[in-house]
């Protein structure tokens, strides 16, 4: 149940980006987590609906998550593909089988959307990831 403390983290850097920006409170956070990144969405989702209640600024916040699919690399030919089956570890290209993930293990942070304190709507993409660990 690592969600609850990614969870927290994330609150927490929204709450940074808030005082950052001078904005007064998030309105929306979206946020990309890869099909292997170990998150469990419904998790997720009941411990942002849980902390997001002790934050002043994120307790109105709305949450939407971008599932984001695996994106694989064969090393020997350079070939990116997304994985078909139980095919996982063959590259559909050159058949080798060094392969790497170079997608859809982390989350991220990708959008912010903060209301400033003078009633200004602010959106801050900053891109920041987390290995989902």
């Amino acid at each position: 149940m690592h969600e609850y403390s990614v969870v927290s983290s994330l609150l927490q850097l929204c709450e940074e980006h808030v005082h950052k920006n001078n904005a007064s409170r998030v309105e929306k956070i979206v946020v990309g987590i890869g099909e292997r990144s170990g998150m469990d969405k419904s998790l997720f989702i009941s411990a942002f609906e849980t902390f997001r209640e002790e934050s002043p600024v994120c307790k109105d916040a709305i949450l939407e998550i971008i599932e984001e699919k695996v994106e694989l690399e064969c090393k020997d030919c350079h070939t990116r593909f997304s994985p078909q089956g139980i095919e996982y570890g063959i590259c559909p290209e050159c058949k080798g089988s060094h392969i790497e993930i170079i997608k859809g293990r982390q989350m991220h942070l990708l959008t912010l959307e903060m209301i400033g304190d003078d009633g200004s709507d602010g959106d801050e993409g900053n891109g920041e990831e987390g290995d989902g660990r």
